[in-house]
């Protein structure tokens, strides 16, 4: 048996010594039957993986075929053979061989880069590493990014839609948004010359649950009742074994495993009716300092909110009436502990500024609890509430008792867009909402009169 039928078959062998340890080891050069005698595989002293060569148009490239077998280092040593003809033909050969994996974490440098000058949050980073550190690098693996076309991404789409979690849609053009991310960075930094087509994924708007006035009367009425109690959340198991959580008053009769517990604070109250009437985002509690509110009183009565950038809007957003009493409300209470300094926070101040994750975590609880103890989890479509629902109504209210309201100046006051508005917040306006504009009638014109 030869020396190199005795390298093929063993996973590492010992080499005789070299002056260079990346130079081929002239025995174990072997080239592929059926292609140019320029594509070789070899092995070198410095690893134990079989190396791809390929010397086309006077130029050499190189690549570790990452594995010690050399049947498998065959295989790849034609893909690669594919991919540095693809890329002569395409005139992408300066760099050299590009993989995804290099270009996404090019790309996700760039955004801590972001983070770091505030242009991006850690939470937007951090899920957009995950999600493809997770699930879209191992689908790519090593593969030259200019040899993504339209296939390779409708074979993407085609596993994540089998992925046995069963991914929503808006999920999977998450995912799908990420690869176009990736490749978008790559072509910027010229590594291919177009972003290929994407593979339509479709559309599954699913509109949060908003609470009508009735609902938010009581919302507000049983918050100022609550104030200063524990509610507990608390694990139940019937009798089949499934388990159950609610949430129940400190002290009641209702038995179960306590999972967790909050004191209802007045922020809470405060936080409902200003969320209704300041269009915010719930972010926007946890960032809101009185530097940011301005007080206006004149012949309209509003605040104007100077607020930190969100979702790419850095307006200032003007306020219905109300929410100036308020925020007064809430300023005199503060003030009372002694923080209601420009640099204090509106809501739940005595969490400092590496707390603010926390406070607004609390609220969520609270209102998470308040929600269950009025049993309005969910609305009459099933459609899930959370605090964020406060936002919603906030901007249904204006489009259900606005007189003659501009939608674009309602979407830029509530830092959003008019498709967003129409796709996800108006979508419930159905007609009986509307029932007086769809009923009224126009003055008839003259030759209209006796019409029959």
């Amino acid at each position: 048996m030869n020396n190199l039928t005795n390298l093929a078959l063993a996973p590492f062998t010992i080499l005789p010594p070299s002056t260079n340890r990346c130079n081929p080891i002239a025995f174990t050069m072997y080239r592929i039957p059926g292609y140019p005698k320029k594509l070789v595989i070899y092995r070198i002293q410095a690893s134990s993986y079989w190396w791809i060569r390929y010397f086309p148009g006077g130029r050499y490239y190189k690549r570790t075929s990452g594995t010690e077998v050399r049947r498998d280092a065959i295989h790849i040593a034609k893909r690669f053979y594919d991919e540095i003809n693809f890329r002569l033909h395409q005139g992408l050969t300066e760099q050299g061989v590009i993989t995804f994996d290099a270009a996404t974490k090019d790309l996700l440098a760039a955004e801590k880069a972001k983070v770091d000058r505030r242009q991006l949050t850690q939470i937007t980073f951090d899920n957009r590493s995950y999600r493809l550190e997770k699930t879209i690098l191992p689908f790519f693996k090593d593969r030259d990014i200019a040899r993504i076309d339209f296939t390779a991404l409708d074979q993407l789409l085609n596993h994540l839609s089998a992925d046995p979690a069963k991914l929503s849609v808006s999920t999977i053009s998450a995912y799908m948004g990420l690869v176009k991310l990736v490749l978008t960075h790559a072509a910027k930094k010229r590594w291919i010359h177009h972003v290929p087509e994407f593979p339509k994924v479709g559309v599954e708007d699913k509109p949060r649950g908003w609470f009508n006035i009735g609902e938010y009367k009581q919302l507000h009425k049983r918050a100022r009742q609550l104030v200063g109690q524990t509610i507990e959340r608390i694990k139940t198991v019937d009798g089949n074994g499934v388990a159950a959580y609610h949430h129940v008053i400190k002290g009641s009769e209702r038995g179960g495993e306590k999972r967790r517990s909050v004191r209802i604070t007045p922020d809470l109250r405060e936080m409902i009716v200003f969320m209704v009437n300041s269009y915010i985002r719930p972010t926007d509690l946890k960032n809101m300092q009185h530097r940011h509110v301005d007080v206006v009183k004149g012949e309209w009565q509003y605040l104007r909110l100077n607020l930190p950038p969100s979702k790419g809007h850095k307006y200032p957003i003007t306020t219905m009436p109300w929410a100036v009493r308020v925020y007064e409300r809430i300023k005199a209470m503060n003030a009372a502990r002694g923080m209601a300094g420009p640099e204090d926070y509106v809501f739940m101040p005595e969490y400092g500024e590496k707390s603010r994750g926390h406070a607004l975590k609390i609220l969520q609880y609270q209102f998470d609890a308040l929600l269950d103890l009025l049993d309005l989890k969910h609305n009459a479509q099933g459609n899930p509430r959370t605090i964020y629902s406060l936002r919603h109504s906030s901007i249904m209210f204006r489009l259900l008792y606005g007189a003659s309201i501009d939608t674009l100046k309602l979407a830029r006051n509530a830092r959003t867009s008019p498709e967003m508005i129409d796709r996800f917040y108006a979508a419930p306006l159905m007609g009986e909402m509307a029932v007086q504009e769809l009923q009224a009638k126009r003055r008839p014109r003259p030759w209209e009169r006796f019409a029959v």
